[in-house]
């Protein structure tokens, strides 16, 4: 079984493109998914404010329990807290 130049020449291109365009999609959406996730651009379209630490904060004042502050937004968590309960940023104990 043969096949003629056009075809080989249709199967390289094919080849090709599962070879370099499908990973390079993969790459391009990684990307831009890493630029889209920029804190920058985060508070841009949110207006800008963090969320309030609310009522949780004013509990470990009044309770004069150990708290962690987030180097973030500034909110108190408890010791045993892997993440800010404001701002989910993982604490650093």
């Amino acid at each position: 079984m043969t096949i003629s130049t056009l075809e080989l020449g249709f199967r390289l291109f094919v080849f090709l493109c599962v070879l370099v365009a499908v990973p390079g999609s993969f790459i391009l959406m990684f990307r831009v998914l890493d630029y889209a996730a920029k804190d920058t651009l985060i508070e841009q379209f949110s207006g800008g404010q963090r969320p309030d630490a609310g009522q949780l904060n004013a509990y470990f004042e009044q309770a004069a329990v150990e708290a962690v502050t987030c180097r973030i937004c500034g909110s108190a968590n408890g010791v045993d807290y892997t993440y800010c309960h404001n701002c989910q940023e993982r604490l650093q104990h």
